[in-house]
């Protein structure tokens, strides 16, 4: 079926950062509204299509809500002080590998020395990595945006929650029940000071293998290696 092998066709990234929170977010949705007897009407295959789709969808939509809500600043912070020579004040360690980093991008992509744009360097750098077999970078930024989606989809759920909790004062009760609620409630609460937590650990260790691969991929042009495992 055209629908399964589309679904089948989707890569890491996006199943990862889109899928997985999308449908977590869809799934406890469906806990807490009255829909399971709305949806058992139709074909299963309808069912478990139209909850891909929306999944991936909602998913999406975390993204760019998680991306409002909080933006990285490890790898901008990190330039900044390498810049001042304020490396103590980094969010990471700052060695010979970091301190390389702005010689190799005015190399690369032939940059005037007073290039200071960190938000378009770090697009540059990421599209050359993607052609490059150095790709650890890229990987672990698909983990922290995982994280961030989660984070993004804990606090909207509680959102949720306090709508659907006004919605009942006003005489419009639509919450589950007591136990569901209180699980969707901790969990919730839960998720919003682990992922924070996670998406910020993460940030660091993408922008750490970010100088690494940069860094490799250089040295391994001008060497004449074809990869990590030459």
């Amino acid at each position: 079926m055209a629908f399964a092998r589309s679904f089948r066709a989707l890569g890491f990234y996006d199943v990862i950062t889109n899928l997985v929170p999308g449908a977590l977010w869809i799934g406890t949705l469906i806990l807490l509204l009255p829909v399971r007897e709305v949806i058992q009407g139709f074909p299963s295959e309808v069912v478990v299509g139209g909850f891909l789709t929306l999944a991936y969808v909602t998913g999406h939509l975390l993204q760019a809500l998680g991306s409002w809500a909080d933006s990285p600043t490890t790898f901008g912070d990190t330039l900044t002080a390498i810049q001042n020579e304020t490396t103590a004040t980094a969010p990471i360690t700052v060695t010979h590998v970091e301190r390389s980093f702005f010689t190799l991008c005015e190399q690369r992509f032939s940059l005037p020395s007073n290039f200071d744009h960190y938000g378009k360097l770090l697009k540059m750098v990421l599209s050359y990595l993607e052609t490059t077999p150095y790709t650890r970078a890229l990987r672990f930024q698909s983990v922290y945006s995982f994280h961030r989606s989660m984070w993004a989809a804990s606090w909207s759920l509680l959102v949720v929650l306090a709508i659907l909790g006004g919605l009942s004062v006003l005489g419009h009760s639509l919450l589950p029940s007591n136990t569901i609620l209180g699980g969707v409630t901790i969990a919730a609460l839960v998720g919003v000071v682990v992922f924070w937590n996670r998406k910020n650990k993460f940030d660091k260790i993408f922008v750490k293998y970010l100088f690494v691969d940069f860094y490799n991929a250089q040295k391994s042009t001008v060497s004449g290696d074809s990869g990590p495992g030459s």
